[in-house]
């Protein structure tokens, strides 16, 4: 049983001051450092700095648009429309079946119509070919958004 709660904003205040009391930390020991350094001048150029690997949130968003794209032109469905049908309460699997299309050959199809649209956001610089070629792997494997219908979060 939690006995004690912290609101949101007191947690983004606490994580906040953590992470300069870190920061003040890490400055001061590469202050050390750099004074213990030896007195010759350094012959190494600056290198720039190394791009994030994390993949930017708004990526994912540009992938699953093309998905749900994609997966609305395989049911020959327009987007608003496929849509409208996940609120009501239909699955992609419904739809797929009324089209007489199993799970492997609507996985296929969907792949298939998906990978011009993520070459697309490869050849922008949107998306790694590395991670095409996972979603693509992801599809074919079967993991398909909306199979099975829209899924809540579950209220905490």
């Amino acid at each position: 049983m939690n006995l004690f709660r912290v609101p949101l904003i007191g947690k983004l205040v606490l994580g906040g001051a953590g992470s300069a009391l870190l920061g003040v930390s890490l400055l001061g020991a590469q202050a050390t450092n750099a004074l213990a350094a030896s007195p010759s001048p350094s012959t190494t150029t600056a290198q720039p700095a190394k791009p994030a690997t994390k993949a930017d949130p708004s990526d994912r968003r540009l992938v699953a648009r093309a998905v749900f794209t994609a997966e609305a032109a395989v049911l020959g469905m327009k987007p608003e429309d496929l849509r409208l049908a996940l609120k009501d309460g239909k699955t992609v699997q419904q739809l797929a079946a009324a089209k007489d299309l199993t799970k492997d050959q609507f996985a296929d199809r969907l792949a298939n119509t998906v990978k011009p649209e993520l070459d697309k956001l490869v050849d922008a610089h949107k998306l790694t070919a590395d991670q095409e070629a996972r979603v693509l792997a992801r599809i074919r494997a079967g993991h398909i958004p909306f199979w099975d219908g829209i899924h809540h979060k579950k209220a905490a």
